[in-house]
């Protein structure tokens, strides 16, 4: 549990921590930027080899934006990243770019 809450405090959802157990429709309760931060907080967790996101950050502001792929790279070294986004801005977290 003390990693899960962790993650949850890095994500900016230290709101959350006490309500771990509370079953409730999420998707009404949080904003869809709380959603998306649940998202690379679950991400965290679960350190997958390939993390394929699009639009994953859309409801970001532009510093929450950067923490979360900052993260990414902290948490998830291993992970192949995949992003399909319209910000430019996302392209300094990234080795490489294919334009379509």
């Amino acid at each position: 549990m003390d990693t899960l809450f962790t993650v949850l405090w890095l994500c900016q959802l230290h709101h959350l921590v006490d309500r771990i157990d509370e079953v409730a429709n999420w998707g009404q309760l949080l904003s869809l930027g709380e959603q998306q931060r649940v998202s690379f907080a679950r991400l965290f967790l679960l350190k997958p080899d390939w993390i394929f996101l699009d639009e994953s950050t859309s409801a970001l502001d532009v510093d929450n934006e950067a923490r979360m792929y900052e993260l990414l790279r902290i948490l998830c070294p291993q992970a192949t990243i995949v992003s399909v986004a319209h910000r430019l801005y996302l392209r300094k977290f990234h080795d490489k770019e294919l334009v379509l």
